[in-house]
């Protein structure tokens, strides 16, 4: 038992010591930035959090409550710390479960290894981690969901796909804009799986516990704000989505809809503001008779969505090539990206003092030499856009190519749809629902290096005799623990 433990840690010592360093960099984090880094957003995941442990079950009407049901622990017990800590374990655990993923497919093992070094060591990911925020619970949900659901290819099991359903769900009630990755993940089940009775029995139960935790969470929504859905603010958020395009000079608009265009010259508009600020026409304006806020607010935005469909448009193909810059600025609306990045000083958010003493008893401590480490770090050390653009090519390549169809790789390349057409979906969501923040590109560093690397061994790997499209990579693929001479064996 020693020497077969032995024998995988020297094929694996590459992945072993990144890990390390990856567990050191988040220890440093850890420390530098006590007990955890707050956002406005995070008062109210920890006010509903409170909440909950105190028995009182009324969800958010802004944001899905997962994330807030998630850490009621750390809430109860008024131990914040306990928060980033524990995303900092499962981003360790989603650099290993790439890493053990792409093997098992049959990858190279320094290209599985090139694959989690994002997650693994990006800034990004690091200082998410650190926050109260939704953001890596969300993504690491949909990468879990994935790996169930393509681990075994063809022979998805029944325990497999109600994993996979109930996971993407869970991602759903934490983040809304995952609703759509339902899209992708049945149409791999489409490609991977037969005969057809096996496919129906499958789609069923990831579809059926997807829809069990979705409805579950709309149902208990609607049972206590009277309406069936995720969120009551839907016509501010679409409207925050639009107001920085708007032009209403040749928009025929209600007379009470009229105080909601925007004044100033688009170049000079605050999407923020006009979403949240008081002084907002979002929140100033009266609603007519038998209508709401909400609704008037839904009303106007489609019908600038319907006036400026061409605007829009660009407006959301802007935001996705900003996602692959070279440089991680403000992003097409300007919306400050200083709180991704590490400081030497606390950012003046009103709500991060008041916010730790009431929840953690506790107040901010900011270690002075580890954080300016960690700012020089994320300064330098970070993956550029077009690394990654250069990624998702390569995935759809492997898609796309004649060689790569033909290539005992073609069970490679439905796992690829999985991964590729789930990073392409969340990004394209993320940009159609709300303006750009560095926030939303997560699934560029979980996904996007996983589809790159199964792009790359599906147009790499050959078979004398080509198997069906729906054929199983694990058949080919070998394990953790397999002789150096296998296929997998290769560095």
């Amino acid at each position: 038992m020693l020497e077969l433990t032995a024998h995988k840690l020297r094929r694996h010592w590459l992945i072993g010591a990144l890990l390390v360093l990856a567990a050191a960099l988040r220890v440093i984090v850890v420390i530098a930035y006590r007990p955890a880094l707050i956002f406005p957003d995070s008062e109210r995941y920890l006010h509903y959090a409170e909440q909950f442990a105190a028995g009182h079950w009324t969800p958010d009407t802004i944001r899905q409550s997962g994330y807030s049901i998630v850490i009621i622990p750390a809430v109860a017990l008024h131990a914040l710390i306990t928060i980033p800590v524990a995303q900092h374990l499962l981003g360790l655990a989603a650099g290993a479960t790439i890493y053990a993923l792409l093997v098992h497919k049959g990858s190279r093992r320094w290209l599985a290894v090139l694959a989690a070094v994002p997650v693994l060591f990006d800034p990004l990911e690091l200082v998410l981690e650190q926050y109260v925020l939704s953001d890596v619970c969300a993504a690491l949900l949909v990468l879990a969901a994935l790996v169930v659901l393509v681990w075994r290819g063809t022979r998805i099991g029944p325990v497999a796909a109600v994993a996979a359903g109930l996971l993407l769900g869970a991602a759903v009630v934490t983040r809304v804009a995952d609703l759509a990755l339902i899209v992708p993940v049945l149409l791999y089940l489409a490609l991977a799986v037969r005969p057809w009775r096996r496919l129906a029995a499958r789609g069923a139960a990831v579809t059926g516990c997807f829809l069990l935790v979705v409805l579950g969470y709309a149902g208990w929504y609607a049972s206590t704000n009277g309406t069936f859905g995720f969120s009551g603010y839907n016509g501010t958020f679409l409207y925050g989505r639009v107001v920085d395009f708007t032009d209403c000079s040749t928009l025929a608009l209600p007379a009470y809809e009229r105080p909601l265009c925007p004044h100033e010259p688009p170049g000079q508009r605050n999407y923020d503001a006009y979403m949240w600020s008081v002084y907002s026409p979002a929140w100033t304006h009266v609603p007519p008779a038998g209508q709401t806020r909400q609704s008037v607010l839904f009303n106007f935005s489609t019908r600038v969505l319907k006036h400026q469909p061409g605007t829009y448009l660009g407006a959301v193909g802007t935001d996705l090539a900003y996602g692959f810059s070279p440089v991680r600025g403000n992003g097409p609306e300007r919306y400050p990206a200083t709180y991704l990045k590490f400081q030497t000083q606390l950012l003046p958010y009103a709500e991060v003092r008041p916010t730790l003493r009431q929840y953690g008893h506790t107040s901010p401590a900011i270690q002075p030499q580890l954080a300016q480490f960690l700012s020089g770090y994320s300064r330098f050390c970070y993956v550029p856009g077009p690394v990654l653009a250069v990624g998702l090519v390569l995935a759809l390549a492997g898609l796309a190519w004649p060689a790569a169809r033909r290539s005992r790789g073609q069970g490679l390349r439905t796992a690829n749809v999985a991964f590729t057409g789930s990073a392409v979906t969340a990004l394209v969501a993320a940009a159609a629902l709300a303006p750009f923040d560095w926030r939303y590109q997560l699934p560029q560093l979980t996904l996007i290096p996983v589809a790159a690397v199964l792009g790359v061994t599906a147009l790499t790997t050959h078979a004398s005799t080509p198997s069906s499209l729906a054929g199983d990579p694990g058949q080919a693929a070998p394990a953790l623990g397999q002789a150096p001479g296998a296929r997998g064996g290769r560095r």
